[in-house]
């Protein structure tokens, strides 16, 4: 029995509909990839959850790895492999699902899981070839986090299995949150992404608090020296591509040091506020295992609206305010 167990774990009810379904799926033991090796707060979130949820298991973890520092590892054919959930399968955030594909193509006969997703293709094109591709390998089930990409992946990818689960977030346990957390000091948060994602709101419209803090998460709002160091590592890799010693260094330097001081800065951030307005699907997560006031606003292509009424719509304290007409 692994010494996590011993621990008393307590999480979100959303977790437990995680472990119910997801648990018997982790018959054997694993290696665990895609990690986010970068200063998104959210996929921390979601790399945390599924540490947690996968320590409650039988299993073990034989490799970790980024997709900078993935080295083809040595494994039986049935080793399952476990890619890390979020919101980057399709055409947007590319690499991710190229990825996939290069490790499914590694490892043709091994059990596969692609862990929570939200899928989205503005390519059509691009769906097909990916679908194509991603269903010559039949060993492998993909989990959505919402129905539309259920749907999506039901419609278009044949493969062993396909589940509907809730972001992966909702599995990390209780404990953590109560470590980190902060007395409730300021009135409201106006939690505003500044990438592509971003949907057209007239958001002020919505705050009926005067003044609220505009903010993104504070690993983006400005360079983290220990995000800096990370990114300094993975390029001396790229130009050492034989240095092995530093893809071990960077998994370490990842995995011990910013993993836990993303989640540490994270939670601080969103626990001072009484209320949360966030157009950041793991800003609207992290404020409500924190217990806060949601107000929630949709991304550009429906992310998080699908979440939210696939999950959330039954919340008394989540507001959603759908996409102005």
């Amino acid at each position: 029995m692994k010494d996590q167990k011993a621990q008393t774990y307590h999480t979100h009810p959303l977790g437990q509909v995680i472990i119910d379904q997801l648990s018997r799926h982790i018959s054997n033991d694993y290696i665990f990839l895609d990690l986010p090796y970068y200063t998104n707060i959210g996929d921390t979130l979601i790399w945390k959850g599924t540490e947690d949820f996968l320590a409650q298991t039988n299993a073990n973890c034989l490799y970790k790895a980024s997709i900078e520092t993935y080295i083809k590892p040595d494994i039986a054919n049935d080793v399952i492999i476990l890619f890390q959930g979020g919101g980057n399968f399709g055409d947007i955030w590319r690499r991710h699902t190229e990825h996939v594909i290069q490790v499914l193509n590694d490892f043709p006969d091994n059990p596969a899981i692609i862990l929570p997703q939200t899928v989205h293709y503005n390519s059509s094109e691009i769906l097909k070839s990916d679908a194509q591709i991603i269903s010559a390998h039949k060993n492998l089930t993909i989990c959505t986090r919402d129905t539309n990409s259920y749907e999506l992946v039901n419609n278009n990818f044949k493969v062993k299995d396909v589940l509907l689960l809730p972001d992966m977030a909702f599995c990390i346990n209780n404990s953590l949150f109560n470590k980190h957390s902060k007395a409730s000091t300021k009135a409201s948060l106006f939690f505003k992404r500044k990438d592509v994602e971003i949907a057209e709101y007239d958001f002020h419209k919505y705050i009926t608090e005067p003044n609220p803090e505009q903010k993104e998460w504070p690993s983006m709002d400005k360079q983290l020296p220990a995000a800096t160091a990370l990114i300094l590592l993975s390029i001396l890799r790229k130009r050492l591509p034989n240095a092995d010693i530093l893809k071990c260094i960077t998994d370490w330097y990842a995995i011990n040091l910013l993993m836990p001081y993303l989640l540490k800065i994270g939670i601080r951030f969103i626990s001072s506020y009484k209320k949360v307005y966030s157009t950041r699907l793991h800003g609207a997560i992290l404020a409500i295992l924190l217990k806060k006031q949601v107000v929630f606003f949709d991304n550009s292509y429906g992310k998080n609206s699908s979440f939210y009424y696939s999950w959330l719509k039954e919340s008394d304290n989540v507001k959603f305010i759908d996409k102005e007409a």
